[in-house]
């Protein structure tokens, strides 16, 4: 991709499937894990491994919050509220169970929008769409709206992945494949397997199948997430390295980037 026509963006992890994504004064916050309510909330031996890299009423610079499921490693009941009143105007997009723990939590209904399977314009640069997202499958409501998502945005006309949750299947793939070109993709790689399972966590695309999905798509840049937050749900940078390095896919690996090229 030649640098006259690339775009750069802002990008920043958060931690789980959190990120912070800024261009052109536009701020979106995505799935932002930024307190430890897994822990106090769901079970005692889920503690952090990482610090939150921002405390939520300190989240200040907020114009829009995408959350993709209502798991609150995703969608925090001790993160939302909080940005909600420390960026006052911000709003919020997410399938209708979120929407609905966020009315619940005391966020107007004026500044919360279920998201669609169809262009959602947020500024004159920036639209996004929800994807379907396996999470253990994909489910619709009683209006056929989708309740666990991952959305593309489309920033100046270049396209990013962003998956939240998701396994692989071929429907997947193929709502992914008639949205190509998608040059960038922030995908989890914490395997389901039998012993997530067991202990009540539903896990996601493996590394490898993660690596497989941005193959057959045609991404340019993968970046991983959702391997560093909790021990019983984490992957090690070795092994996603020595996957990387084993498979030679045709695409860019980036780890902990602090912008990204379109």
């Amino acid at each position: 991709m030649s640098a006259i026509n690339s775009t750069l963006v802002s990008l920043r992890l958060l931690g789980q499937s959190g990120c912070r994504i800024e261009y052109n004064g536009t701020v979106i916050y995505m799935d932002p894990y930024l307190s430890n309510s897994v822990q106090e909330l769901d079970s005692p031996d889920l503690k952090r491994l990482i610090v939150a890299p921002l405390r939520p009423k300190d989240v200040t610079d907020a114009g829009w919050v995408l959350i993709t499921h209502d798991h609150i490693d995703h969608c925090d009941p001790h993160t939302l509220p909080e940005i909600s009143r420390a960026s006052e105007s911000c709003r919020f997009i997410g399938p209708s169970p979120v929407v609905k723990r966020l009315l619940s939590w005391g966020i107007s209904g004026q500044r919360c929008q279920i998201a669609q399977e169809s262009w959602m314009h947020i500024s004159q640069a920036i639209k996004v769409r929800a994807i379907p997202a396996v999470h253990p499958a994909i489910k619709r409501d009683e209006e056929h709206n989708l309740l666990t998502i991952g959305y593309i945005a489309e920033i100046e006309g270049k396209r990013i992945y962003l998956a939240g949750d998701t396994s692989v299947t071929q429907e997947l793939i193929d709502t992914l494949t008639l949205l190509r070109p998608i040059t960038t993709a922030i995908l989890p790689v914490n395997e389901r397997n039998f012993f997530r399972d067991r202990r009540g966590i539903i896990g996601n695309m493996s590394v490898r199948e993660s690596f497989l999905l941005a193959v057959e798509i045609g991404v340019k840049t993968v970046i991983p997430v959702h391997w560093d937050m909790f021990a019983a749900n984490s992957v090690g940078i070795d092994e996603i390295q020595a996957i990387y390095s084993q498979m030679e896919p045709d695409f860019d690996l980036q780890i902990q980037p602090d912008s990204i090229m379109l």
